[in-house]
């Protein structure tokens, strides 16, 4: 078993447009239907949970941390202020090592009810969580995107992050790092 380590505790948020709100096992029930819809996994790929199996990851993700300890989990609920639910964004957050140096950094991800999309609402949404983790002391920053999903890469550079060589299950990492070279830089080809 991993050492138990101290994270960040997802607080309730508050944008121009939106409510960010610590996920609660509460939440399943009224995200379920639009969580449900196979169109917002056509680049993230599975198949959606059933309302049961969507309440248990709810319950695991709103105990702020992985079973071991070694992962902070960080989850919000997206609402919009007409009170309707339109999606999630969520940091884990890890202990690592750049450079010699010790640094919380967070893996981000975010997904929005497909009526949602379009409206720079991830954008909004994820900016804010990304504020909120640097004055918690997170410093690095990653996000996987798959190659063709303009809206995500358009979410990740608006928090700061870029394309890097790294690909992860055929999704390209972007992170804030300036160690790698990057499409964006001219450094490798397109």
């Amino acid at each position: 078993m991993g050492t138990q380590l101290s994270w960040p505790v997802a607080t309730y948020l508050k944008t121009p447009r939106l409510d960010l709100e610590p996920v609660r096992v509460e939440h399943a029930e009224e995200a379920y239907p639009w969580m449900a819809d196979e169109r917002i996994h056509a680049f993230t790929g599975g198949q959606p949970d059933s309302l049961d199996e969507l309440r248990a990851r709810f319950r695991r993700q709103a105990e702020g941390h992985s079973p071991d300890g070694t992962q902070g989990w960080l989850n919000w609920m997206i609402r919009h202020r007409t009170g309707r639910l339109i999606g999630t964004v969520q940091a884990t957050v890890t202990r690592g090592n750049l450079n010699g140096q010790d640094l919380l950094q967070a893996q981000l991800a975010w997904v929005l009810a497909f009526e949602a999309q379009g409206h720079g609402f991830a954008r909004e949404a994820a900016s804010d969580m990304v504020i909120w983790l640097m004055g918690n002391g997170v410093q690095r920053f990653t996000a996987t995107i798959h190659p063709r999903h303009k809206a995500s890469k358009g979410v990740a550079r608006a928090v700061g992050l870029h394309p890097s060589i790294v690909v992860i299950d055929g999704e390209i990492e972007w992170s804030n790092d300036a160690i790698w070279p990057t499409v964006e830089s001219g450094l490798i080809g397109t």
